[in-house]
């Protein structure tokens, strides 16, 4: 699978570098969804393994914003989002 170096898998949050310039996971949070490069998802995590997580965080999390309040950009919509990154949203 391929993984984009920046952008978090899961929930499409741009302000995140998932991978440094070797293709090793940065262990950065994402302030949207909470999940940690290197620990819930990596390189070699497939499609499926990364919508579980996808789907927890839309089905029991409601896309709550994890990190710091003050980082929400104006008028965030976590479905807008993840379309803008062709991520698909669980149903």
């Amino acid at each position: 699978m391929s993984m984009n170096k920046q952008g978090c898998p899961i929930c499409g949050y741009a302000d995140i570098t998932v991978l440094d310039d070797f293709s090793c996971t940065t262990f950065e949070i994402c302030a949207c969804c909470g999940s940690e490069s290197g620990v819930e998802f990596d390189l070699h995590s497939t499609p499926e393994h990364l919508a579980k997580i996808r789907r927890k965080w839309v089905k029991q999390d409601n896309c709550k914003w994890w990190g710091n309040k003050k980082l929400i950009p104006p008028n965030w919509n976590p479905k807008e989002q993840m379309e803008l990154a062709n991520i698909k949203i669980p149903q």
